[in-house]
């Protein structure tokens, strides 16, 4: 609360003179770095209030000029309605549709002001429960948010449902940091020598570790290959890993381009992920790929037979038989894919983000 008057009081001028944006988010992570960058860089103020306890990572949110980052714990309902009055955003932006207090702010600023609320979404059309928002949406959905900026092909499907026009369906909702994955440099003698796969995620059910673990050792010649792991999660005690698995804590982004520069290729075993950022992370980084087809982000950066395989979810055979492609697999072969993810990982971009975020900015 201290921290926010202090702000509000050195800072105000500084609000009259530029355009602001509002985001009201829930977990801060290095991706989202770049597009509020881009926000500024376009003149903008931004201010993100975000969820600062219960994080799944213990990621730090670096200084940022324009851009003021509160903590969502500090803010009661009338703190939060005062400071979207006091900054009068050009766009609100809501991650987060399930939270009540976000929802409220919102539907203030559209009626007050006549706001653009974007809300964002990266849930798949699964049908089922689902049902019931869309059954509810012309009170909720519709009545809070103006728009929906949706991740990807399969979220669209979703936002139809919901009744969202075309019109106000905008796109795309996240994006890797390319500037960063896109320095590593992509040539045959990367793919020379002893091969690497990597996986990098929370070690969770849904991640399918398990699966990966079980086509891993069923393997009967691995040919040197070695299998490593980054991350943290409830399974990571719980899992048994052989001589050939190295496992890694949470890194942060500099220490992931560095180990997967050094990497053959990148798997993603999940079960099932609304959008599953990594896969768009690791193409930009010019890996092969071996993803399920659970993964929203799947079909955007990753075509099987191109760039790599593309498997069913919790199928250890054809999990297994796309590793061992990968492990017979020549440095040209690898070479090829490697180029090709790259090429598609620049479909989207942070610059792309942040101009869908602005779209709707009434002139």
């Amino acid at each position: 609360m201290i921290i926010w008057l202090l702000h509000a009081a050195t800072k105000k001028s500084n609000y009259k003179r530029m355009k602001n944006i509002l985001y009201l988010y829930r977990e801060i992570m290095p991706h989202h770095i770049p597009v509020l960058k881009e926000l500024v860089q376009s003149g903008y103020n931004v201010t993100v209030v975000h969820v600062s306890l219960k994080k799944l990572t213990p990621y730090q949110i670096p200084f940022l000029e324009n851009v003021n980052f509160l903590n969502k714990e500090e803010f009661t309902q009338k703190m939060l309605n005062k400071l979207a009055i006091e900054l009068k955003p050009s766009v609100l932006f809501v991650c987060d549709r399930t939270n009540a207090i976000y929802n409220i702010t919102a539907l203030l600023l559209r009626k007050r002001f006549n706001t653009p609320v974007i809300c964002g979404c990266d849930t798949q059309w699964r049908g089922g429960k689902q049902w019931a928002n869309v059954f509810t949406a012309w009170f909720r959905h519709n009545r809070y948010y103006s728009h929906m900026l949706v991740a990807g092909m399969r979220q669209f499907e979703y936002a139809k449902k919901l009744g969202f026009e075309n019109s106000k369906i905008i796109w795309p909702l996240y994006s890797a940091d390319l500037n960063k994955f896109n320095k590593i440099e992509i040539d045959v003698k990367r793919f020379s020598g002893s091969k690497n796969i990597l996986f990098v995620g929370r070690f969770a059910e849904v991640k399918g570790l398990n699966i990966l673990l079980s086509a891993w050792s069923s393997i009967q010649d691995k040919k040197g290959t070695t299998l490593t792991l980054i991350g943290s999660g409830p399974l990571k005690g719980k899992l048994s890993y052989s001589s050939d698995v190295v496992v890694h804590e949470f890194m942060s982004q500099s220490e992931l381009l560095e180990i997967s520069s050094k990497a053959s290729c990148f798997v993603l075993p999940s079960i099932f992920e609304p959008w599953a950022l990594v896969i768009h992370e690791f193409a930009a980084a010019g890996l092969p790929m071996i993803v399920t087809s659970s993964c929203g982000a799947t079909i955007h950066f990753v075509l099987n037979n191109y760039n790599g395989f593309v498997v069913e979810s919790d199928n250890v055979e054809e999990l297994k038989n796309a590793l061992i492609r990968i492990i017979d697999s020549d440095a040209n072969q690898l070479f090829e894919f490697g180029k090709r993810s790259r090429e598609l990982s620049k479909s989207i971009t942070p610059k792309m983000v942040a101009a869908a975020l602005l779209s709707v900015v009434k002139e």
